[in-house]
């Protein structure tokens, strides 16, 4: 069975998310629910775009489709994730919109590593928080 975490910088914007106004990205946690129930970990792992390789990690960014606003994948949310090579594990790093008004186009090296070593830090103190999909 697939177990689904998050890091705090997940929260943290998933929360901004969702005190936008006039619930502009009020169907955000309906869209990360659709794009994982259901599938299994092996396609979790393949067919998206590679962020990072890290030890037996890989940082993946997702398009999810915003169907409240009516908008596709390409123009959806942005959800990055990682996910080991050998453990059932899916660990949730971030969540951006790419319209409206808290978009972002995309994220520097940086703010991809930084990511990465908040996961790192967060998973060695224990930190992490069980993310309910299904």
């Amino acid at each position: 069975m697939i177990s689904y975490k998050t890091i705090s910088i997940f929260r943290r914007s998933l929360e901004q998310l969702l005190k936008v106004k006039r619930g502009v990205y009020s169907g955000v946690e309906n869209e990360i629910r659709s794009a994982f129930q259901g599938v299994a970990i092996e396609d979790i792992r393949k067919n998206r775009d590679v962020i990072l390789y890290k030890d037996d990690a890989i940082v993946i960014k997702l398009r999810i489709p915003d169907h409240k606003n009516r908008l596709s994948k390409s123009n959806g949310f942005r959800l990055l994730y990682l996910v080991y090579n050998e453990f059932e594990d899916v660990v949730l790093l971030d969540i951006y919109p790419k319209r409206g008004p808290m978009q972002k186009l995309d994220l520097s090296k940086e703010e991809y590593l930084n990511l990465y070593h908040t996961f790192d830090q967060e998973d060695a103190d224990n930190s992490l928080i069980p993310y309910e999909i299904e």
